[in-house]
C-alpha cells in the first residue's frame, strides 16, 4: 500500500472510531410525543428524554419548604403535574416499558392499602415496609452560557430534618429504585420519580419506609434552569453495559 493511501485509510479509520461512541449513543428505540422525545438506549442501559422546567409555588416544596407526597419529575398527562419541576409529554406507560427494556427489575410493590400499615419508622419496621427494585441514577442535562451542565436531580433540591430540637438543612440523599407500582395500580398521578418511597409513581426514593413524610424539601431555584426551558432527563441503570469486562 502506498504511504499516502495508507495514511488516508488510517485517518478514515481513526475518524470512524472516534465517531462510534456518538453513533452508538444515538441508537435505540425512539418515542416522540408533542415536541418531546425519548431514546431507549439498551446498549448504555439508559433512557434519555426531553422535559420542560415547570414551577408552581403553591405546591409543597416548590417555592418554600414543605413535606412532599408527589414526584419531582413526571408526565404532563397526570393529575399531579402541578407538583413537578421537570415535566415531559412522554406518557408513563412508554416510560415504564423503556425502563424494563433497559433491564430494570421491580422486586417489591406496596399499594396504597398496604402503605397504611407500613408507613413511618417504628420499632417494628421491617424490610417489607420498603418498596424494592433495581437501583438507578437520575440526571439532568441542559445548556447554560454555551456549556453543558450535568447534575444529579437531587442536586437541585434541599432537604430539612429535625435533629436534637432544631432544624438541620442537609444534602438531599435519595436512593432511587425502580418499582412500577403507579402503573400496576393505574394511578392517574403521572408521577415518575417520587420522594418518601411513594407508591404513586414508578421510581421512588426508598431511603425511608413508604410515605414516612418526615423530611421537608425545597427546590433550589438558583441552580435550576429557567422555567419553560427544555432539559434532558437521563434515567440510567447502575449496572451498565459490559458486566465483568474488567475481569476478562
Amino acid at each position: 500500500m502506498k504511504t499516502g493511501v495508507k495514511t488516508l485509510t488510517l485517518s478514515l479509520l481513526a475518524g470512524l472510531l472516534l465517531a462510534a461512541p456518538a453513533l452508538c449513543a444515538d441508537t435505540g428505540r425512539v418515542v416522540e410525543a408533542k415536541g418531546h422525545k425519548m431514546i431507549v438506549d439498551t446498549v448504555s442501559r439508559e433512557l434519555r428524554l426531553s422535559a420542560e422546567v415547570t414551577r408552581n409555588d403553591s405546591k409543597a416544596g416548590v417555592g418554600d419548604w414543605g413535606k412532599r407526597g408527589a414526584a419531582w419529575f413526571g408526565c404532563a398527562e397526570g393529575n399531579k403535574k402541578d407538583f413537578f419541576i421537570f415535566t415531559t409529554n412522554i406518557d408513563r406507560p412508554s416510560l415504564l416499558r423503556g425502563l424494563t427494556d433497559i433491564g430494570l427489575v421491580s422486586r417489591r410493590q406496596i399499594t396504597a392499602e398496604e402503605a397504611k400499615e407500613r408507613t413511618g419508622l417504628r420499632g417494628e419496621t421491617k424490610v417489607e415496609d420498603y418498596q424494592d427494585g433495581d437501583p438507578l441514577i437520575i440526571a439532568i442535562r441542559f445548556e447554560k452560557d454555551g456549556k453543558l451542565v450535568q447534575r444529579a436531580i437531587e442536586d437541585f433540591i434541599q432537604e430539612k430534618i429535625y435533629v436534637q430540637g432544631k432544624d438541620v438543612i442537609k444534602p438531599y440523599t435519595p436512593h432511587w429504585i425502580f418499582h412500577g407500582t403507579g402503573e400496576k395500580t393505574n394511578s392517574g398521578t403521572g408521577c415518575v420519580s417520587c420522594p418518601e418511597d411513594c407508591y404513586g409513581g414508578i421510581i421512588a426514593d426508598n431511603s425511608v419506609p413508604v410515605l414516612s413524610l418526615e423530611s421537608y424539601y425545597k427546590v433550589n431555584w438558583d441552580l435550576m434552569p429557567p422555567v419553560g426551558s427544555k432539559v434532558e432527563v437521563v434515567i440510567k441503570s447502575i449496572y451498565g453495559p459490559d458486566p465483568l469486562s474488567s475481569l476478562k
